[in-house]
């Protein structure tokens, strides 16, 4: 008797959880859809392309049959049901290359890009915020750093300290936090003149309190865009530094693919180019393609001031 009458009750509890779960999906999925509704064919399709990359790259194992590094073939065998892209000049499968590259590629690019934007951001907003000296030194290493060329430099500096993934990174974010920081600062000088902000102080808010809650919140939509604009460039500089031979040669990565190609005797007068040299230049291209259209699109979103002046 007594589990005929709890019967009821326990129905009525378990379809209230599937209720409030289906409600949370669905909240979930509109939270996910309404600003991806926002971008443009060229940014969804952007979006897209750099998950199937990311996708490509994580299960590397999975949808390739050999190893990246293993000799697996014949010297530069055309492609076929064996080898999908074909063989490099020591018999070791293109697409493994391919798809083990991309972890180098989107590795190099995340690093870089959330340690110099996020890092230059917070750097510029602490300088904007406490002024003096400390905002002027600042100011002058800024002007120092985006005045040098940065490539060549890139190229003497990664010939000195070697070949390494850190050792990339590391040059790679010393040249690229001076944007951030210079965006971030007068982001920062502009905000904190608000009323909201000076009632704030006065009432004796912390400087803590007021960039945690007021000033780093205005500023992070800025340094999206400049993360992806950022990752762009770390990707492209670092297949540029492998092209000339200043990569990582224990790993596989994209330029030094093209470094490979490039070196070999004559590969533009044989049809090895096809399947050695196109492939990783296609996928750099295709890549750098995605994400410009991502940071065109997410700017025009943030950024409200950019929406009302082009009329979107």
């Amino acid at each position: 008797m007594i589990k005929d009458v709890a019967a009821p009750g326990n129905a009525g509890i378990l379809s209230f959880i599937q209720a409030l779960n289906t409600y949370k999906i669905n909240q979930i999925i509109s939270s996910v859809a309404r600003p991806f509704s926002r971008f443009s064919t060229e940014g969804k399709l952007g979006i897209f392309g750099v998950i199937c990359i990311i996708l490509m790259a994580v299960f590397a194992p999975v949808i390739t049959m050999y190893p990246p590094q293993k000799i697996t073939g014949d010297s530069l065998e055309a492609p076929g049901p064996g080898h999908i892209l074909g063989t490099d000049e020591l018999g070791m499968d293109i697409w493994s290359q391919i798809c083990y590259g991309a972890r180098m590629s989107l590795t190099i690019g995340l690093a870089v890009a959330f340690a110099a934007g996020f890092g230059g951001g917070a750097i510029g907003i602490l300088a904007g915020y406490m002024g003096g000296h400390i905002d002027q030194a600042l100011m002058r290493v800024i002007d120092v750093t985006m005045a040098l060329p940065s490539f060549p430099l890139l190229i003497v500096i990664s010939a000195f300290l070697g070949p390494s993934i850190l050792n990339i990174i590391f040059v790679l974010v010393l040249f690229s936090w001076a944007k951030p920081a210079r965006i971030a600062r007068s982001q920062t000088l502009a905000l904190k003149k608000n009323n909201y902000i000076i009632a704030a102080r006065n009432y004796g808010a912390t400087p803590f309190y007021l960039l945690r809650k007021h000033i780093f919140p205005e500023v992070l939509p800025v340094l999206f865009v400049l993360v992806i604009g950022i990752s762009s460039h770390a990707i492209i500089a670092e297949a540029g530094l492998a092209f000339l031979g200043l990569g990582d040669p224990t790993s596989k990565s994209w330029g030094m693919m093209l470094n490979h190609a490039t070196g070999f005797r004559s590969i533009y007068f044989t049809p090895y180019w096809q399947w050695w040299l196109l492939p990783p230049l296609l996928m750099l291209i295709f890549l750098l393609l995605c994400l410009a259209f991502i940071s065109r699109d997410m700017e025009r979103i943030l950024d409200p001031k950019l929406k009302i002046k082009k009329g979107f």
